[in-house]
Protein backbone atom coordinates (compact mmCIF):
# COMPACT_ATOMS: atom_id res chain seq x y z
CA UNK A 1 0.00 0.00 0.00
CA UNK A 2 1.27 3.04 -0.95
CA UNK A 3 1.15 6.01 1.98
CA UNK A 4 2.31 8.64 0.02
CA UNK A 5 -0.65 10.70 -0.55
CA UNK A 6 -1.99 10.36 2.93
CA UNK A 7 1.21 11.17 4.78
CA UNK A 8 2.30 14.17 2.48
CA UNK A 9 -1.45 15.64 2.97
CA UNK A 10 -1.50 14.88 6.42
CA UNK A 11 2.03 16.84 7.25
CA UNK A 12 0.17 20.15 6.83
CA UNK A 13 -2.47 19.57 9.74
CA UNK A 14 -2.74 18.42 13.04
CA UNK A 15 -4.81 17.18 15.99
CA UNK A 16 -5.74 18.10 18.76
CA UNK A 17 -4.58 16.38 22.21
CA UNK A 18 -7.08 16.44 24.83
CA UNK A 19 -4.87 15.70 28.23
CA UNK A 20 -6.68 14.27 31.25
CA UNK A 21 -7.23 16.66 33.79
CA UNK A 22 -8.06 16.46 37.20
CA UNK A 23 -11.58 18.63 38.64
CA UNK A 24 -10.39 21.40 39.85
CA UNK A 25 -10.19 22.74 43.30
CA UNK A 26 -10.09 26.17 44.56
CA UNK A 27 -6.39 27.59 45.08
CA UNK A 28 -6.61 27.57 49.08
CA UNK A 29 -7.73 23.86 48.77
CA UNK A 30 -4.70 22.71 46.48
CA UNK A 31 -1.57 20.66 48.03
CA UNK A 32 1.55 21.66 45.87
CA UNK A 33 3.73 18.23 45.97
CA UNK A 34 7.18 19.43 46.65
CA UNK A 35 9.76 16.42 46.21
CA UNK A 36 13.48 15.71 45.63
CA UNK A 37 13.08 13.92 42.34
CA UNK A 38 14.59 15.53 39.66
CA UNK A 39 12.97 18.69 38.24
CA UNK A 40 10.11 17.14 40.70
CA UNK A 41 9.35 14.32 38.23
CA UNK A 42 11.63 12.00 37.07
CA UNK A 43 13.40 9.11 39.34
CA UNK A 44 14.48 6.02 38.94
CA UNK A 45 13.57 2.40 41.00
CA UNK A 46 14.88 1.41 44.14
CA UNK A 47 16.12 4.84 45.25
CA UNK A 48 14.09 6.70 48.30
CA UNK A 49 12.85 9.91 47.50
CA UNK A 50 11.53 12.34 50.12
CA UNK A 51 8.02 14.06 49.03
CA UNK A 52 6.56 17.26 51.09
CA UNK A 53 2.88 18.37 50.41
CA UNK A 54 2.41 22.30 50.73
CA UNK A 55 -0.55 23.60 51.35
CA UNK A 56 -1.57 27.30 51.79
CA UNK A 57 -3.60 26.40 54.71
CA UNK A 58 -4.29 23.31 57.06
CA UNK A 59 -6.31 22.49 59.98
CA UNK A 60 -4.91 22.90 63.14
CA UNK A 61 -5.62 19.03 63.87
CA UNK A 62 -4.99 16.95 60.20
CA UNK A 63 -3.75 13.75 58.91
CA UNK A 64 -2.37 13.29 55.39
CA UNK A 65 -2.91 10.68 53.27
CA UNK A 66 0.02 9.37 51.00
CA UNK A 67 -0.98 6.80 48.05
CA UNK A 68 1.43 6.68 45.49
CA UNK A 69 -0.27 4.64 42.65
CA UNK A 70 2.20 1.82 42.76
CA UNK A 71 0.13 -0.70 44.59
CA UNK A 72 2.10 0.17 47.59
CA UNK A 73 -0.25 0.92 51.05
CA UNK A 74 -1.49 4.11 51.46
CA UNK A 75 0.29 5.99 54.16
CA UNK A 76 -1.44 7.67 56.88
CA UNK A 77 0.66 10.61 58.83
CA UNK A 78 -0.69 12.96 61.31
CA UNK A 79 0.57 15.93 62.11
CA UNK A 80 3.61 15.94 59.55
CA UNK A 81 3.59 17.19 55.96
CA UNK A 82 6.26 15.23 55.04
CA UNK A 83 7.17 11.29 53.54
CA UNK A 84 10.06 9.13 52.27
CA UNK A 85 9.22 6.54 49.35
CA UNK A 86 10.78 4.63 47.01
CA UNK A 87 9.47 3.08 43.91
CA UNK A 88 10.83 -0.35 43.00
CA UNK A 89 9.45 -0.82 40.20
CA UNK A 90 9.80 1.65 36.99
CA UNK A 91 6.79 3.18 35.43
CA UNK A 92 4.75 6.43 35.60
CA UNK A 93 2.79 6.78 38.21
CA UNK A 94 0.41 9.53 39.93
CA UNK A 95 1.38 10.72 43.74
CA UNK A 96 -1.95 11.62 45.49
CA UNK A 97 -1.89 13.73 48.23
CA UNK A 98 -5.01 14.22 50.45
CA UNK A 99 -5.31 16.62 53.48
CA UNK A 100 -7.61 15.72 56.17
CA UNK A 101 -9.40 17.81 58.93
CA UNK A 102 -8.50 15.13 61.53
CA UNK A 103 -11.40 15.89 64.01
CA UNK A 104 -14.24 15.93 61.31
CA UNK A 105 -12.42 13.64 58.59
CA UNK A 106 -13.42 15.76 55.70
CA UNK A 107 -11.21 16.28 52.99
CA UNK A 108 -9.55 19.81 53.39
CA UNK A 109 -6.90 19.72 50.47
CA UNK A 110 -5.70 17.65 47.70
CA UNK A 111 -3.14 17.56 45.30
CA UNK A 112 -1.87 15.22 42.44
CA UNK A 113 1.35 14.63 40.81
CA UNK A 114 2.60 12.43 37.86
CA UNK A 115 6.02 10.76 38.60
CA UNK A 116 8.18 8.97 36.00
CA UNK A 117 10.98 6.48 37.48
CA UNK A 118 12.78 4.56 35.18
CA UNK A 119 16.16 3.74 34.51
CA UNK A 120 18.96 6.78 33.36
CA UNK A 121 20.12 6.17 29.83
CA UNK A 122 23.46 6.74 28.80
CA UNK A 123 23.86 9.80 26.87
CA UNK A 124 23.42 9.38 23.08
CA UNK A 125 26.35 10.03 20.62
CA UNK A 126 26.64 12.95 19.49
CA UNK A 127 28.67 15.16 17.04
CA UNK A 128 30.12 18.19 17.43
CA UNK A 129 29.79 20.74 14.99
CA UNK A 130 31.69 24.20 14.95
CA UNK A 131 30.41 27.46 14.93
CA UNK A 132 30.65 28.56 11.01
CA UNK A 133 29.03 30.09 8.01
CA UNK A 134 26.46 28.68 5.51
CA UNK A 135 24.73 29.86 2.81
CA UNK A 136 20.71 29.08 3.58
CA UNK A 137 17.73 28.70 1.20
CA UNK A 138 17.81 27.85 -2.39
CA UNK A 139 16.36 29.06 -5.35
CA UNK A 140 14.02 25.86 -6.18
CA UNK A 141 10.70 26.93 -4.23
CA UNK A 142 9.79 30.64 -3.29
CA UNK A 143 9.76 29.65 1.02
CA UNK A 144 13.16 28.74 0.38
CA UNK A 145 14.11 31.82 -1.39
CA UNK A 146 16.20 34.13 -1.10
CA UNK A 147 19.54 31.94 -0.60
CA UNK A 148 21.24 34.35 1.54
CA UNK A 149 24.34 33.86 4.12
CA UNK A 150 24.05 32.60 7.31
CA UNK A 151 26.23 32.65 10.49
CA UNK A 152 25.99 30.69 13.78
CA UNK A 153 28.25 32.17 16.39
CA UNK A 154 28.29 29.20 19.08
CA UNK A 155 29.48 25.01 18.48
CA UNK A 156 26.70 22.64 19.40
CA UNK A 157 26.42 18.95 19.20
CA UNK A 158 24.16 16.92 17.36
CA UNK A 159 22.36 13.56 17.79
CA UNK A 160 24.48 11.31 15.26
CA UNK A 161 20.98 9.50 13.88
CA UNK A 162 17.02 10.07 14.80
CA UNK A 163 15.88 9.84 18.20
CA UNK A 164 15.25 5.87 18.29
CA UNK A 165 12.42 4.25 19.87
CA UNK A 166 14.69 2.77 22.38
CA UNK A 167 15.69 6.18 23.75
CA UNK A 168 12.54 7.47 23.30
CA UNK A 169 11.06 4.44 25.63
CA UNK A 170 13.66 4.73 28.08
CA UNK A 171 12.97 8.40 28.76
CA UNK A 172 9.19 8.46 27.88
CA UNK A 173 8.15 4.96 29.35
CA UNK A 174 6.03 4.72 26.49
CA UNK A 175 5.75 3.80 22.35
CA UNK A 176 3.72 5.82 20.11
CA UNK A 177 5.38 4.86 16.54
CA UNK A 178 3.44 3.27 13.83
CA UNK A 179 6.13 0.90 13.23
CA UNK A 180 7.44 -1.13 15.77
CA UNK A 181 11.62 -1.92 16.68
CA UNK A 182 14.02 -0.50 19.26
CA UNK A 183 16.50 1.02 16.67
CA UNK A 184 13.83 2.55 14.37
CA UNK A 185 13.15 6.17 14.32
CA UNK A 186 10.26 7.23 17.05
CA UNK A 187 7.67 8.97 14.96
CA UNK A 188 3.89 9.35 15.80
CA UNK A 189 4.77 12.02 18.28
CA UNK A 190 3.81 15.79 18.14
CA UNK A 191 6.11 18.53 18.35
CA UNK A 192 4.99 19.25 22.10
CA UNK A 193 5.84 15.58 22.91
CA UNK A 194 9.67 16.13 21.48
CA UNK A 195 9.89 19.03 23.53
CA UNK A 196 9.24 17.28 26.71
CA UNK A 197 11.29 14.43 25.80
CA UNK A 198 13.93 17.37 25.81
CA UNK A 199 13.51 18.44 29.20
CA UNK A 200 13.24 15.15 30.33
CA UNK A 201 16.64 13.70 29.41
CA UNK A 202 18.04 16.67 30.28
CA UNK A 203 17.09 16.25 33.51
CA UNK A 204 18.14 12.63 33.36
CA UNK A 205 21.76 13.65 32.86
CA UNK A 206 22.33 16.48 34.57
CA UNK A 207 21.71 19.32 32.19
CA UNK A 208 19.60 22.60 32.80
CA UNK A 209 16.48 22.42 30.58
CA UNK A 210 15.91 24.18 27.76
CA UNK A 211 12.47 24.96 27.82
CA UNK A 212 9.14 26.08 30.01
CA UNK A 213 5.85 25.63 28.97
CA UNK A 214 2.88 27.98 29.85
CA UNK A 215 -0.36 26.59 28.55
CA UNK A 216 0.20 26.85 24.95
CA UNK A 217 3.43 28.49 25.04
CA UNK A 218 6.62 27.24 25.30
CA UNK A 219 9.82 29.64 26.49
CA UNK A 220 13.55 28.48 25.25
CA UNK A 221 16.02 29.54 27.77
CA UNK A 222 19.69 30.08 25.55
CA UNK A 223 21.67 29.99 27.61
CA UNK A 224 20.44 26.29 29.37
CA UNK A 225 22.87 23.46 28.17
CA UNK A 226 20.58 20.64 28.10
CA UNK A 227 19.10 19.16 24.93
CA UNK A 228 16.29 20.83 22.44
CA UNK A 229 15.05 20.81 19.08
CA UNK A 230 17.69 22.40 16.42
CA UNK A 231 16.83 26.25 15.10
CA UNK A 232 15.88 25.46 10.80
CA UNK A 233 18.99 26.94 10.35
CA UNK A 234 21.29 25.05 12.67
CA UNK A 235 19.39 21.91 10.90
CA UNK A 236 20.19 22.83 7.00
CA UNK A 237 23.82 23.48 8.76
CA UNK A 238 24.42 20.23 10.18
CA UNK A 239 22.39 18.76 6.76
CA UNK A 240 24.50 20.44 4.45
CA UNK A 241 27.48 19.73 6.22
CA UNK A 242 30.15 22.28 4.08
CA UNK A 243 27.68 20.85 0.67
CA UNK A 244 26.09 23.80 -1.67
CA UNK A 245 24.02 21.11 -3.49
CA UNK A 246 20.29 19.92 -3.35
CA UNK A 247 21.54 16.96 -1.12
CA UNK A 248 24.99 16.80 0.86
CA UNK A 249 25.54 13.53 -1.40
CA UNK A 250 25.22 16.13 -5.08
CA UNK A 251 22.35 17.78 -6.90
CA UNK A 252 19.48 15.39 -7.83
CA UNK A 253 18.02 14.40 -11.35
CA UNK A 254 14.92 15.53 -10.90
CA UNK A 255 14.30 18.07 -8.01
CA UNK A 256 10.83 17.88 -8.69
CA UNK A 257 10.34 14.29 -9.05
CA UNK A 258 7.97 11.49 -7.00
CA UNK A 259 8.64 8.29 -6.46
CA UNK A 260 9.28 6.77 -9.85
CA UNK A 261 12.16 8.44 -10.97
CA UNK A 262 15.16 6.82 -9.92
CA UNK A 263 17.71 9.19 -8.00
CA UNK A 264 21.06 7.59 -7.40
CA UNK A 265 22.58 10.27 -5.03
CA UNK A 266 19.54 9.49 -2.70
CA UNK A 267 19.85 5.90 -2.64
CA UNK A 268 23.43 5.99 -1.35
CA UNK A 269 21.95 8.17 2.01
CA UNK A 270 18.19 8.50 2.17
CA UNK A 271 15.20 5.45 2.82
CA UNK A 272 12.28 7.85 0.47
CA UNK A 273 9.18 6.59 -1.34
CA UNK A 274 11.52 4.86 -4.20
CA UNK A 275 13.09 2.75 -1.80
CA UNK A 276 11.62 2.33 1.36
CA UNK A 277 8.72 -0.19 0.97
CA UNK A 278 6.48 1.70 2.36
CA UNK A 279 7.85 1.80 5.77
CA UNK A 280 10.46 3.40 8.78
CA UNK A 281 14.02 1.72 8.52
CA UNK A 282 16.93 1.48 10.93
CA UNK A 283 18.91 4.62 12.11
CA UNK A 284 22.28 4.73 10.61
CA UNK A 285 22.04 2.01 7.71
CA UNK A 286 22.32 4.55 4.87
CA UNK A 287 25.76 7.02 4.21
CA UNK A 288 26.35 10.14 6.62
CA UNK A 289 27.26 13.29 5.62
CA UNK A 290 30.39 14.80 5.21
CA UNK A 291 30.06 15.61 9.59
CA UNK A 292 29.38 12.27 10.16
CA UNK A 293 25.17 12.48 10.49
CA UNK A 294 22.98 10.28 9.51
CA UNK A 295 19.36 9.63 7.76
CA UNK A 296 19.62 14.00 7.76
CA UNK A 297 17.50 13.46 4.68
CA UNK A 298 14.80 10.48 4.43
CA UNK A 299 13.56 8.04 6.77
CA UNK A 300 10.90 10.05 9.34
CA UNK A 301 11.05 13.57 8.68
CA UNK A 302 12.19 15.96 11.66
CA UNK A 303 10.46 19.03 13.68
CA UNK A 304 12.38 21.74 14.45
CA UNK A 305 12.46 24.62 16.57
CA UNK A 306 10.56 27.29 14.43
CA UNK A 307 7.26 28.62 13.49
CA UNK A 308 7.04 28.56 9.74
CA UNK A 309 6.38 31.15 7.22
CA UNK A 310 6.81 31.31 4.04
CA UNK A 311 8.77 34.83 3.76
CA UNK A 312 10.67 33.87 6.78
CA UNK A 313 14.40 34.14 4.97
CA UNK A 314 13.58 37.97 3.74
CA UNK A 315 13.54 38.92 7.64
CA UNK A 316 16.21 36.35 8.81
CA UNK A 317 18.60 37.87 11.33
CA UNK A 318 21.91 37.16 9.42
CA UNK A 319 23.57 35.48 12.92
CA UNK A 320 21.77 32.55 14.55
CA UNK A 321 17.84 33.25 13.76
CA UNK A 322 15.72 31.37 15.40
CA UNK A 323 12.35 31.88 13.37
CA UNK A 324 9.35 34.07 13.83
CA UNK A 325 7.86 34.68 17.41
CA UNK A 326 4.51 33.04 16.62
CA UNK A 327 2.61 31.23 14.27
CA UNK A 328 0.32 28.45 13.14
CA UNK A 329 2.61 25.38 12.01
CA UNK A 330 6.53 24.42 13.08
CA UNK A 331 9.00 23.77 10.56
CA UNK A 332 9.32 19.95 9.57
CA UNK A 333 12.90 19.20 7.67
CA UNK A 334 14.68 16.49 5.91
CA UNK A 335 11.62 14.54 4.03
CA UNK A 336 10.93 11.06 4.77
CA UNK A 337 10.08 7.93 3.76
CA UNK A 338 6.81 7.98 2.28
CA UNK A 339 7.96 11.21 0.31
CA UNK A 340 9.64 11.93 -3.75
CA UNK A 341 12.88 13.76 -3.93
CA UNK A 342 11.38 17.49 -4.10
CA UNK A 343 11.09 16.92 -0.41
CA UNK A 344 14.36 15.34 0.33
CA UNK A 345 16.51 18.55 -0.53
CA UNK A 346 18.37 20.27 2.09
CA UNK A 347 16.94 23.02 1.98
CA UNK A 348 13.63 21.49 1.61
CA UNK A 349 10.95 23.33 4.42
CA UNK A 350 7.94 21.69 5.39
CA UNK A 351 4.96 22.33 8.51
CA UNK A 352 2.82 21.01 10.38
CA UNK A 353 0.58 21.84 13.73
CA UNK A 354 2.24 21.69 16.49
CA UNK A 355 -0.33 19.13 17.86
CA UNK A 356 0.02 16.94 14.17
CA UNK A 357 1.53 13.03 14.54
CA UNK A 358 2.34 10.83 11.83
CA UNK A 359 3.95 7.98 10.75
CA UNK A 360 6.51 10.07 8.48
CA UNK A 361 6.91 12.72 11.18
CA UNK A 362 10.13 12.22 14.22
CA UNK A 363 12.71 14.27 15.15
CA UNK A 364 16.81 14.70 16.37
CA UNK A 365 18.39 16.57 19.11
CA UNK A 366 20.85 18.85 19.52
CA UNK A 367 22.78 20.89 22.67
CA UNK A 368 24.52 24.06 23.13
CA UNK A 369 27.58 23.00 25.62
Amino acid sequence: MRWIGVIAAVVLWGCAESPLEELPMPEERTVRIASDLLGGTEGEPGKEYTFTAVAPSRPAWFRLEWDFGDGSPRQVLIGTLQVRHQFVEAGTYTVVARLLDQATGALWALGTVVVNIRPTPPPPPMVTLPAGRFLMGSTRDIAEQPVHEVELTHAFLVLQTEVTQELWTAVMGYNPSWFRGAQLPVENITWWEAVEFCNRLSLRHGLQPCYTRRGDTVFWDHTANGYRLPTEAEWEYACRAGTVTDTYAGDLRQPWGACEEEEPELERIAWYCRNSDDRTHPVGQKQPNRAGLFDMLGNVAEWVWDWFDPQAYQRHEPKDPSGPLSGVRRVVRGGAWSMGSSALRSAARLSASPWHHSPAVGFRIVRTP
